[in-house]
C-alpha cells in the first residue's frame, strides 16, 4: 500500500495504472515514484541521434538539428533520471548465458520429441558445445573445442560412432 501525498489515502499498487513507458522508483529521500522505463529513453535518445545525424536531408536542416538535440538532451536526462532512482541499465542483445540456456533447451527440446539414435544424441551434443565454444571464440578450433568440453580426445571423440573420414 502506498500512501498518496496530495490526498493521503492509501492506494494498492494494483490500483496506480502505469503506461507502458513508465516504471517505479524510489528516490533518495524514499518517496515513491514513476520515471520513464530506461530502455524507452534510450530507444528515443538513439532515434532522436539519428534525426541528427540525418538532418541535412530536411528542408530546414538547421531546426531540424536543433530539434534533435533538444530531443537527445531530454531523452538523456530521463535515462539519468531513471538511474537515480536505482532503476537497472536495461539489457541489450543476448547475455552468454542466455544464449547457453536457449541453445541446450533446444537440443532437449528435439530430444525429447524425436526418437534418435546414441549416434545422432552424441551429434547435437557435439554441435550444442561446439556453438557455444564459438560464441567464447569465433576461431576455436574442433580440437580445441573437444579439449574444453570433453575428457577424451578429438580422435577418441571421432572415432565413437565411425566419425572419422
Amino acid at each position: 500500500m502506498f500512501q498518496c501525498p496530495e490526498c493521503e489515502n492509501l492506494l494498492d499498487r494494483r490500483d496506480i495504472d502505469l503506461d507502458g513507458m513508465q516504471v517505479w522508483g524510489v528516490a533518495a529521500d524514499g518517496t515513491l515514484s514513476t520515471t520513464t522505463d530506461p530502455a524507452h529513453s534510450l530507444d528515443c535518445l538513439m532515434g532522436a541521434i539519428e534525426e541528427f545525424l540525418t538532418s541535412e536531408e530536411c528542408p530546414n536542416a538547421e531546426y531540424a538539428r536543433h530539434v534533435s538535440a533538444l530531443s537527445a538532451t531530454e531523452f538523456l536526462a530521463a535515462y539519468i533520471d531513471a538511474r537515480r532512482l536505482g532503476i537497472k541499465r536495461p539489457e541489450f542483445g543476448y547475455t552468454e548465458e542466455t544464449i547457453r540456456d536457449a541453445v541446450n533447451a533446444g537440443a532437449d527440446m528435439i530430444l525429447g520429441v524425436i526418437d534418435l539414435s546414441e549416434a545422432a544424441e552424441d551429434a547435437i551434443s557435439l554441435v550444442v558445445n561446439a556453438a557455444l565454444a564459438l560464441l567464447k571464440n569465433p576461431e576455436i578450433s574442433f580440437v580445441e573445442m573437444i579439449e574444453e568440453n570433453y575428457s577424451e580426445d578429438a580422435d577418441e571423440v571421432l572415432s565413437w560412432w565411425g566419425w572419422n573420414k
